[in-house]
């Protein structure tokens, strides 16, 4: 019964030992996060759409940073796809291209998921940790 215990007890520590841990994003990470948002509202409401889309594009330049010291390959690539996204949809909308921003629009919203869905945990209705 000992030994049984203690092989549990192991592969419990070796599990915890591997499991990702969670961190407390940064203020200057929110704040990002927090922006884009907001950019991402009022680009799907139409609002100056091009500057919205040119202020994500660089926005997403500091997710990359913040990501690359992490060394997460998901996250880079969710934000490369997200920031060519964003530059896209800045030309579509400054040349009228409709089908250009929806395709742009398909680009950043599959990035954003992408990342999210790999290093974002929800802990309450208004507060997420990384993963």
């Amino acid at each position: 019964m000992k030994r049984i215990s203690i092989i549990v007890a192991g592969i419990a520590l070796a599990v915890f030992a591997i499991a990702a841990p969670v961190e407390d994003p940064p203020e200057s990470h929110v704040k990002v996060m927090k922006d884009l948002g907001k950019q991402m509202g009022q680009i799907r409401k139409g609002v100056d759409v091009e500057q919205n889309a040119n202020a994500m594009a660089a926005s997403m330049k500091e997710v990359g940073a913040f990501w690359k010291e992490r060394h997460s390959d998901v996250a880079m690539k969710t934000c490369k796809d997200s920031h060519d996204g964003a530059v896209a949809l800045a030309k579509a909308a400054h040349d009228g291209d409709a089908a250009g921003q929806k395709a742009a629009m398909k680009m950043i919203g599959g990035g954003c998921k992408g990342c999210h869905d790999a290093h974002r945990e929800k802990v309450s209705d208004t507060e997420y940790k990384i993963k």
